[in-house]
């Protein structure tokens, strides 16, 4: 029987090895570590160590060897060298730049089968749907609703606004404001009908479940502001879009201010906010978004809400019972403070944070979608 192997370095006591394996948060490591300080105690035979250990005897002269050789780092996992990648590091430069860049023309979008039939003719490697999926996950690409962009939309005055927010802001405020008694609102309408939309649901993998939708067009409009730093909102239910609706909202704006306090109420240019007999409160100024930018507005995230939450996936037999069912939903969501503020909140949306000092306000515009529907 040939002799044991003897461990000859003293670089580590018996309770320095035991401490380093309490530490040790690699699996294998941790349980190489005890087998060399039993070992190393000899209170124990090594027959027993090993068994201990989950493994033979040889293994354990094999782990006694290398901590002899290269000490306790030594008996950690060393990396394998396995099948090379299919593709290359360049090819996944290629790859993660086509991802980036989107579909080429008369594409919708990505799919992972094309993606398969591409890298097939042009890099001449096979490589399966799941392992494709797989790889595009590792490279931190996953399946997100997109962000609406309307075609008229001027990137570049959206940009402005978002970057200087502050100035624009300045300017539309009376003289003599103080900027720390400022609170931001965020207005506008939406049209809900009964024809409604098809939110998510849950249901077993592999199904398709139907759910009711009704195909009528009655509707009624749903007038609204929030104010996401108090977590407050007001709004009222009308037949049709107008600038007399669109003065109730900001009489009742005015109304909601704390005293000492101004309003500055944010929505876009449609052609009834833009009308002669809009009245605005002494106590509140208007901010006109940059035009075709509904994702610059909170409201429009709301409005979502509502309609993935209380209207979709429902049949409603009158076009009465649409304002019912609307005014219901609206009451429901401004008694949820916390919810207001969740949905509707912008990075630095409150301006008296960043009004009063030197840097801008680059707000975060980004619309949640699929937030709101889970919800």
């Amino acid at each position: 029987m040939p002799a044991a192997i003897a461990i000859t370095h003293a670089d580590c006591t018996y309770h320095h090895l035991r401490q380093m394996a309490r530490k040790c948060r690699d699996a294998n490591h941790s349980r190489r570590l005890p087998a060399i300080a039993g070992v190393m105690a000899g209170k124990v035979s090594r027959g027993d160590i090993a068994h201990r250990a989950g493994v033979g005897i040889q293994t354990l002269r094999d782990w006694i060897v290398r901590d002899d050789r290269e000490g306790p780092a030594g008996l950690g996992d060393r990396p394998r060298q396995g099948r090379p990648p299919i593709l290359g590091q360049g090819r996944l430069s290629t790859l993660k730049g086509w991802l980036d860049t989107g579909p080429p023309e008369g594409l919708a979008g990505w799919t992972v089968g094309v993606l398969k039939d591409i890298i097939s003719r042009v890099f001449e490697v096979t490589i399966s749907k799941e392992g494709l999926r797989l790889l595009i996950r590792r490279m931190g690409f996953c399946k997100l609703s997109p962000c609406p962009l309307h075609p008229k939309a001027d990137r570049e005055a959206q940009k402005a606004f978002r970057t200087g927010f502050r100035k624009i802001a300045m300017s539309r405020l009376p003289a003599g404001t103080d900027l720390s008694r400022v609170d931001v609102w965020f207005r506008d309408e939406a049209r809900i009908g009964q024809k409604g939309m098809l939110s998510r649901v849950w249901a077993c993998k592999g199904t398709r479940p139907r759910t009711p939708r009704d195909c009528r067009h009655g509707y009624c409009c749903l007038f609204s502001a929030l104010c996401p730093a108090r977590g407050g909102a007001i709004g009222h239910v009308c037949g049709r879009a107008n600038a007399i609706g669109m003065n109730r909202p900001l009489e009742d704006v005015g109304s909601m201010v704390p005293r000492g306090r101004h309003a500055l109420v944010i929505f876009d240019g449609a052609g009834w906010h833009r009308s002669r007999d809009l009245a605005c409160p002494d106590n509140a100024s208007v901010l006109r978004l940059p035009p075709h930018s509904p994702e610059l507005n909170s409201a429009e995230d709301v409005f979502q809400f509502l309609k993935s939450n209380h209207c979709a996936s429902r049949v409603i037999d009158a076009t009465g019972d649409v304002k019912t069912r609307v005014a219901a939903a609206w009451e429901a969501f401004t008694g949820q403070s916390d919810r207001i503020q969740s949905i509707g909140h912008r990075s630095r949306a409150k301006v008296h944070w960043e009004m009063g000092a030197e840097k801008s306000c680059d707000w975060v515009w980004s619309i949640r979608y699929y937030l709101l529907v889970l919800v």
